[in-house]
């Protein structure tokens, strides 16, 4: 027997309505009296309801449904108005159901139920045996030993670390948004992370929220500050780290972690979820280690579902959305990323805690070695915006951040030196001559070659974008390729950076460069371009330009073009006789140390492919060349390759690499478990 149900049939009619009304659940006018109970009965007394209800209530309502339950006999009237509240006349409540107190808010869930006035008062209020029943036990978590001091959140470091990056330039990004690889390899050193995956996924949970928060903003493919970064910085860091929060929670951006896990998310509320997940970590006890499953479970069975009615939108609970298995996984997640990244969980050791409090980084900047500066957290304010026009932050942990000094130019060096003096007094000596340094300089070669004596201050001068638009080739640190009509801009963009520029004295207009060459001096040029590409050591930084090399083949008449294109097909074929071939440990590698083609490659040798996309991730960013074997059409006919890869992208399960082949002189697009053995030229 349903004594729950019992309990609502013997409550008056009245009461009936008011919880129907505040439940939403539907009553009619013209419903009849049993009609209204089944309807009450069907929403209301179930395990799922009882305790995706219990997990939208606040800690005062959860402390007295607590004592309640204790209660097999119920509570007087009197007591119940003493301990939570009084209960006005039901006259009342139907003209303004907003409940008062905890005692009307548990009346008209349904809880607590008026038992029928006996014949004796005085009169009593019971909770349902089945609601006493299906209520979350109380939190069972071991004893646990005791934590240390939990570091600085990483979200908050990652957001200053984004800021002061940022100040210096703004930061592109990719289509759906997200930092760029090569942003995220500045960024991370700022971390003390191991990984670009790692702070790839930092990055993609954070940015959404600093633009939230109105630190960020993101126009034509860059993230660029706001002037709200100076208020922000100034605030605590406390205060920092519930900004952060509260913009987590309220976020209209799903959150990646979560849909990562293919759980069930139609008509989702996010805010819900998240809120949820803040309430639960909030009634575990501070400052104790606890191996995570065991407190996923606790946390379960006090707590109830972590996904219902509630945060799924639906009118009627029938059941969980998400299997028990998946919530815990789905809360674990959110333990080891989202609540740990701000804060609201530590680890320690593949134990989590929650924290008792965060170690209070020092406030003082102060001199290191070899020009730079350590700027702590809690010293980070607008002071440390303006250090991005002097130098350049290079490293970072969980104390704070590192800046090394560059050369300065003269509009920013009083500014730098203020700044430097105001924080962290004066500096050493050799500082002051880091300082009295001349005015940096740029020159410009033939017109169309910008070098620097010095790499980094071709780097400054890059972070402009005024700058970067004239520049068409970084061919290695300090060198860089300007095509001649773009000089004279480039020139004065480099001026109101506070740069000098020299240049010597142009070739004559009647004799450029490779109308000066004979044909003969063409073809060497091609051979030793190729020679150069295949034999080069491997820290050597230059790469040839695709434009230098077309424009020598068309300077070439067809019979000596010809003749280059066999010897340079013999280069390939015999270019040394100590031959390249397959190492004998079967990765798909070639030997370094021989010197070999690829002719007597067995076409059955497999290929390491995660070997193969780190080795083309790397000649991409040092723009470098492969010489691959490739099996065209996948039909077993294999052809070698010379390329320099662009881009790697997937689609599907496979990926293709994107490369400028040197053999066809154009773009090709190559799938990459087909190339069945590689080397770097």
């Amino acid at each position: 027997m349903n004594r729950w149900a019992a309990l609502l049939g013997e409550t008056p009619s009245e009461l009936q309505r008011l919880i129907a009304r505040t439940q939403r659940v539907s009553s009619p006018r013209a419903c009849t009296a049993d009609e209204r109970l089944r309807r009450l009965r069907a929403a209301l007394c179930s395990a799922a309801a009882v305790r995706s209800v219990y997990a939208s209530l606040d800690v005062e309502t959860r402390a007295a449904l607590a004592d309640l339950r204790r209660r097999r006999n119920g509570i007087a009237a009197d007591e119940l108005e003493l301990r939570y509240g009084v209960v006005r006349p039901l006259r009342q409540m139907s003209r303004d159901p907003q409940p008062r107190s905890v005692a009307e808010r548990l009346l008209l869930l349904g809880w607590l139920l008026p038992r029928p006035p006996a014949p004796h008062p005085p009169q009593r209020y019971l909770l349902p045996p089945e609601v006493r029943r299906w209520l979350p036990q109380p939190l069972d978590l071991p004893e646990g030993t005791p934590a240390p001091v939990a570091p600085l959140p990483l979200a908050l470091r990652a957001a200053m670390a984004l800021i002061l990056v940022c100040a210096a330039a703004p930061l592109p990004l990719r289509a759906d948004g997200t930092l760029r690889r090569a942003t995220l390899r500045t960024l991370l050193p700022l971390l003390a992370l191991n990984t670009l995956d790692d702070a790839a996924a930092v990055y993609a949970f954070l940015l959404p929220h600093l633009r939230d928060l109105g630190l960020v903003s993101a126009h034509r493919g860059f993230c660029a500050l706001t002037p709200a970064v100076a208020p922000f910085l100034a605030m605590p860091l406390e205060v920092q780290r519930k900004r952060l929060v509260d913009a987590w929670i309220h976020s209209a951006t799903p959150d990646r972690w979560l849909q990562r896990m293919r759980l069930a998310s139609t008509g989702i509320d996010w805010t819900l979820l998240r809120r949820r997940l803040v309430q639960w970590v909030e009634v575990v006890p501070q400052g104790r280690l606890m191996p995570p499953d065991c407190l996923c479970a606790a946390l379960m069975a006090a707590l109830g579902p972590l996904a219902d009615a509630h945060t799924h939108g639906f009118r009627v609970v029938r059941r969980a959305p998400w299997r028990a298995q998946s919530s815990m996984q789905a809360l674990l997640t959110a333990l080891r990323e989202p609540l740990h990244w701000l804060g609201l969980v530590a680890w320690h050791e593949e134990q989590a805690y929650r924290p008792l409090e965060y170690a209070t980084p020092e406030r003082d900047w102060r001199y290191e070695a070899d020009g730079e500066v350590f700027v702590p957290f809690g010293g980070i304010d607008a002071d440390a915006l303006r250090l991005a026009q002097g130098g350049r932050w290079v490293r970072g942990d969980v104390q704070g951040l590192t800046w090394r000094i560059m050369r300065i130019p003269g509009a920013q060096e009083e500014v730098v030196r203020r700044v430097l003096l105001r924080r962290a007094g004066q500096p050493p000596e050799a500082w002051s001559v880091r300082f009295a340094e001349r005015t940096p300089s740029l020159r410009f070669v033939h017109d169309t070659l910008l070098l620097a004596d010095d790499p980094g201050v071709l780097e400054w001068a890059l972070r402009a974008r005024s700058v970067q638009r004239y520049v068409q080739t970084r061919l290695a640190p300090g060198i860089a390729l300007v095509r001649p009509e773009h000089v004279a801009a480039l020139q004065r963009a480099l001026v109101r950076q506070g740069i000098e520029v020299a240049s010597r004295a142009p070739m004559p207009a009647t004799a450029p460069l490779l109308d000066a060459l004979r044909p003969g001096d063409c073809a060497a040029l091609l051979v030793a371009c190729a020679f150069y590409r295949r034999h080069a050591p491997a820290g050597m930084p230059l790469t040839i330009d695709d434009t230098l090399e077309a424009r020598l083949w068309n300077a070439l008449p067809p019979s000596l073009h010809d003749a280059v294109e066999t010897a340079l097909a013999h280069l390939d074929a015999h270019a040394c006789s100590a031959t390249e071939r397959i190492s004998s440990s079967g990765n798909g590698h070639i030997s370094a140390a021989e010197n070999a083609p690829f002719s007597g490659l067995p076409l059955q040798s497999a290929v390491n492919e995660h070997d193969l996309l780190e080795t083309l991730r790397r000649t991409i960013a040092q723009r470098r060349t492969v010489t691959i074997e490739y099996d065209v059409g996948g039909e077993g006919r294999v052809e070698r390759r010379t390329v320099r890869p662009l881009e790697l992208e997937r689609r599907h399960d496979a990926w293709y690499l994107r490369a400028y082949c040197l053999r066809r002189r154009a773009e090709r697009t190559f799938r990459v478990d087909r190339v069945r053995a590689w080397t770097i030229s």
